[in-house]
């Protein structure tokens, strides 16, 4: 964990309790300008570096993870675990703005990292190559017992609706079953929208256009996706995945009768009872603790 405090300017910036009503009411939040250009310019760099190869620490584990490299062609470029890899992108992760406010979000005092990754939407791609299905997180994260968990997105550019922004389907984590949605890699996005179980709701899909240092968060069960990227840019962004204090490892068996498996399940240490220890500070480490007498 690092304990620098958040930079007093930017106090101001952090949800009240009507940005919280909201968050929890919509199930997504975007904040103020918090990060700023010279810790994400940075991050590109970071990023330009991993993509070419270059690592500052080794994962401690060979491959079952994403990790694209230019050998992949043009693609989205997803990889995984970058900030256990990359001092830029980890100085990026431990900016204590960001889970300050995932802290309000989540109405949690402690924040964890769960995992991170590194989504570079390129210029070009044909149709609806660049776009991200409809998908809920929490799909994938069946072995974690929260569902007050949350994501950052945080974007290194500014991104309007040419370049295929992040969107929310407004309301969707209060929706129950949809946690099947592991749909992040389906691009037919308006088949996708016509299995979504509203029960009864409409849907209102909100794409969230942002400045350079703003960040959005959004809840483990929102349902959310983007259009393809049609501007002459890349859009490069890092999503921060965020387990509140109550999240532990929690055994789960999949309608096959398979036991489902996280890559965190590989990485970090066990517990006293031979499970995975999803508080392992070296892969999941504390992004924020409330000071004490808070």
């Amino acid at each position: 964990m690092h304990d620098e405090p958040i930079d007093p300017a930017l106090l101001p910036s952090l949800p009240t309790a009507e940005d919280v009503a909201f968050y929890r009411e919509h199930g997504w939040w975007i904040s103020p300008v918090v990060l700023s250009e010279e810790v994400l310019d940075d991050a590109r760099h970071g990023a330009a570096r991993h993509y070419a190869g270059e690592r500052d620490a080794p994962l401690p584990l060979a491959g079952g993870y994403l990790d694209w490299t230019p050998e992949q062609g043009a693609m989205i470029r997803l990889n995984d675990y970058v900030s256990l890899q990359n001092d830029e992108l980890r100085a990026l992760l431990f900016q204590p703005v960001l889970g300050a406010i995932a802290a309000r979000l989540a109405g949690t005092p402690v924040v964890r990292l769960f995992h991170d990754q590194l989504v570079n939407k390129p210029a070009g791609l044909a149709g609806a190559a660049s776009s991200i299905g409809w998908h809920v997180d929490a799909a994938y994260w069946q072995t974690c017992s929260s569902r007050a968990m949350l994501t950052a997105w945080i974007p290194f550019q500014d991104c309007d609706e040419a370049m295929g922004p992040i969107a929310m389907v407004d309301g969707s984590h209060r929706w129950a079953d949809n946690e099947w949605m592991k749909t992040f890699n389906d691009r037919d996005l308006e088949k996708l929208e016509q299995s979504f179980r509203t029960h009864g709701e409409g849907v209102k899909k909100v794409p969230l256009l942002m400045k350079k240092g703003q960040v959005s968060f959004h809840h483990c069960r929102t349902i959310h996706g983007s259009l393809p990227n049609r501007s002459a840019n890349d859009r490069l962004a890092f999503a921060i995945h965020l387990q509140d204090a109550s999240n532990r490892y929690t055994k789960h068996v999949d309608a096959a009768g398979k036991e489902t498996l996280h890559i965190n399940d590989l990485l970090v240490r066990r517990d006293a009872n031979g499970r995975p220890d999803y508080a392992d500070p070296d892969i999941c480490p504390v992004l924020w603790e409330e000071p004490a007498g808070a």
